[in-house]
């Protein structure tokens, strides 16, 4: 069968073709003239494909080619079917269809063979593939292909300011303590913590000091050891100014005192140095008095408020002291309770840490390696939105600098482990880190609710590829079909899977911090309303990909040369960077001033902040113009904002644009203009050469080639004037189906 001689028909051919095989020219596949081909917008991406519904039927030498193929390679098969048709002017064989066979849809039934046919192999693959989670780092394919190595850059990470909160407060179950002693006439104290417990705790050295666990102190100047059992803030990992607000009512009752010389009764803040024995440093008096008669049975109030620099080491405690002489050498005793204790403390902190460096992908190799592993091909892969001049392309695409990390990278944990002392150490790190995992799926997914893109499969030469764009790329308004007959049989039917009652928009991850209030950060999730009550559908762009600034700086402040052992909730999370190119080669964060004509609002340190143009409300003005499609009567009304788990007093205002509250609601008219009205036109028209011609062919827009079926099919409509429509699906044979979508003019 290698050496098989083509046959020719009159006007049309049927080609098999494959690399094990070469070419064969067989006759017409029984089938292929019934009224099941069809061209559609993919269910899932934007693109169109081709398919055939129904088996083709294949005798004599085809039947024998395709079976003999199959032997050899089984379902996994290639066997590309080309049918070409003679230029009815020029007489020139010219591509009419291709796709590519289906083998695992084999059968064999009456001496034929029974096989579906697909537009493309590329989709099968891919879609096959698409959800299954790989490391993207591995160097074969799912087949076991040799791939390159991954490219990966280097991100300056400057660091976000975090508002750091810890709130402490007394429970009205366990609001009092007891202090005692008993002398001989010697000097005797005793410290104890005010009760304490953790409303919420954004510093990882917070703690609930243990209750009722009494510390001796001997010294007036209560000036001795502490004990870790009364810290509330244990141990700093760093140097920090904290503002530290304390709130404190209590009652003082003595239970038992006699032959009491001097005395000393303090509430107060004490500081101290060391890990396991607590070194006094400092003390911060909140109340103190002398006289034991006046304290009997009183009420007291105190407070405190002051910035106090805690370095890297030091300790915090809030506790109870007495100290007091027995008279005269003579046994004494001194017990006394404090009761109704009321206390809050807070805790804030302006938070930053120093620049490092974080290993990141580009969405471009991202998406590249992520389409080579599914479907087993190199090279496979196209997009002027993220593609690069240094790539090859003309530009650098809109996207062509955002980027993808992951907690680890963060952390700087890599397959090496950093240089450590042990060997077992190294173990350690070594089995803790994963490299940077997702699926295809999840990719678009999130591209396409951040950025609102597009997705395609498309022949460039004679190699099929995966496309992706911004989603107007797949909705181009310059006409690049037209019907020369008016059409037939027209239906028009409201589109209502394209009339949306809610929006929800932004990230399933962020603002569930363990370290810290969420609410300062923006980029979570949002929901907003729209005027159509009719019926319920809910525009759904959420991000599998995180882009919370928040979380990437908790994740950034464990590196593995302090915590290499330690893993975090954010390790294995795949996090957005939105970057530009620096003075070396090393990227860098963009910043309010790359895209924003003024500081933003509602936000604390927004100097600091990264991702501000992934937020929810301008991911939602990305998404404008597909949005508005079903809003275009209702301009004057509004997208009503219903609820966010984010910030919702982030205000912005791009460049050129308008300004935009997290929490505002947005006039319909201020979205970009609608590409459709949600009409969807059904017609019948004629699909002869030329047509066929038209809808597999291409035009020049702007120095790119564009799949005409990505244009406008201009028709004659049922009142004999021209009207233009976005395709949508058709079926050729017979009559010729189209179904398409109203322009919005």
């Amino acid at each position: 069968m290698g050496n098989i001689n083509p046959q020719y028909n009159d006007r049309v051919q049927y080609i098999l073709k494959s690399k094990t095989l070469g070419s064969i020219v067989t006759i017409e596949p029984i089938g292929w003239t019934d009224d099941d081909k069809e061209y559609t917008r993919h269910e899932k991406y934007d693109g169109i494909v081709a398919k055939f519904s129904n088996s083709l039927k294949f005798i004599g030498d085809a039947k024998d080619y395709i079976l003999f193929i199959y032997d050899i390679d089984g379902i996994m098969g290639d066997i590309e079917l080309i049918r070409n048709e003679k230029h009815p002017h020029t007489d020139i064989w010219t591509l009419t269809y291709s796709g590519f066979l289906d083998l695992s849809t084999l059968s064999q039934e009456n001496n034929q063979v029974l096989v579906k046919f697909n537009s493309g192999g590329l989709e099968q693959e891919l879609k096959a593939r698409d959800s299954e989670s790989v490391e993207v780092d591995r160097l074969t394919t799912f087949n076991d292909t040799r791939i390159s190595e991954l490219k990966t850059v280097e991100v300056e990470l400057e660091g976000r300011r975090i508002f750091l909160q810890t709130k402490l407060a007394t429970k009205a179950s366990d609001n009092s303590v007891k202090l005692s002693n008993s002398t001989k006439g010697n000097t005797r104290g005793s410290t104890i913590a005010i009760p304490l417990s953790l409303v919420n705790k954004s510093h990882e050295s917070a703690q609930a000091p243990l209750n009722g666990a009494l510390a001796g102190d001997n010294s007036w100047e209560r000036s001795g050891r502490g004990t870790v059992s009364n810290l509330f803030f244990a141990i700093s990992d760093e140097d920090r100014d904290l503002r530290v607000n304390i709130k404190l009512e209590f009652k003082v009752s003595f239970d038992s005192y006699d032959d009491v010389n001097f005395f000393r009764f303090w509430a107060r803040l004490g500081k101290y140095t060391g890990k396991n024995d607590l070194n006094f440093k400092e003390n911060y008096t909140l109340f103190t008095s002398d006289n034991y008669e006046a304290l009997n049975g009183n009420t007291f109030k105190a407070s405190f408020y002051q910035t106090i620099r805690l370095l890297e080491g030091e300790s915090l405690a809030l506790v109870f002291d007495q100290c007091y002489d027995g008279k005269n050498g003579k046994k004494s005793h001194l017990d006394i309770r404090l009761l109704d204790i009321t206390c809050t403390v807070d805790v804030e902190e302006d938070s930053s840490a120093n620049t490092s460096i974080t290993k990141a992908v580009l969405a471009h190799e991202l998406a590249d390696r992520l389409v080579s592993i599914a479907t087993n091909r190199e090279g496979a892969f196209y997009s002027d939105y993220f593609g690069r001049k240094d790539l090859g392309y003309p530009v650098d695409g809109k996207g062509a600098f955002i980027g993808f990390t992951h907690g680890f990278w963060v952390r700087r944990f890599d397959k090496i482990p950093l240089p450590q002392e042990e060997t077992t150490t190294q173990d350690k790190v070594s089995n803790l880190f994963k490299p940077i995992t997702t699926s295809f799926n999840d990719f678009t997914t999130s591209t396409g609710a951040v950025l609102n893109i597009g997705i395609g499969i498309e022949t460039i030469g004679n190699k099929e590829i995966v496309r992706i764009e911004d989603k107007s790329y797949f909705y181009n308004r310059n006409v690049t079909i037209r019907l020369p007959n008016q059409v037939k049989n027209v239906k028009r039917t409201i589109a209502v899977d394209k009339y949306y009652s809610a929006l929800d928009i932004g990230y399933e991850k962020g603002g569930d911090y363990e370290e810290a209030f969420g609410l300062d950060e923006f980029n979570v999730k949002s929901n907003f309303s729209t005027v159509i009550s009719r019926l319920k559908n809910v525009y759904t762009q959420i991000s599998k990909y995180r882009a919370d600034s928040y979380g990437m700086e908790f994740a950034r402040r464990k590196p593995i040369t302090l915590n290499d052992t330690e893993d975090t909730s954010y390790d294995e999370d795949v996090f957005f960077l939105d970057l530009k190119r620096g003075p070396s080669s090393i990227f860098l964060q963009r910043k309010w001033g790359d895209d924003f004509e003024k500081l933003p609002t509602g936000i604390f340190s927004p100097e600091t902040a990264t991702n501000l143009r992934f937020s929810p409300v301008n991911c939602l003005l990305r998404h404008g113009w597909w949005i508005s499609a079903s809003l275009i009567k209702y301009a004057t009304a509004k997208l009503k904002f219903g609820s966010s788990t984010a910030n919702r007093l982030l205000k912005t205002k791009l460049i050129g644009g308008k300004e935009y509250a997290e929490n505002g609601d947005i006039i319909n008219s201020e979205l970009q203009t609608a590409r459709f009205i949600p009409e969807e036109i059904e017609f019948e028209h004629v699909c002869d050469f030329d047509v066929m011609q038209q809808i597999n062919g291409s035009t020049t827009i702007l120095g790119k080639k564009v799949l005409n079926l990505y244009g406008l099919i201009e028709f004659i409509n049922e009142k004999g004037e021209k009207e233009r429509a976005f395709f949508m699906n058709l079926k050729p044979n017979g009559k010729g189906q189209f179904k398409v979508l109203k322009l919005n003019r």
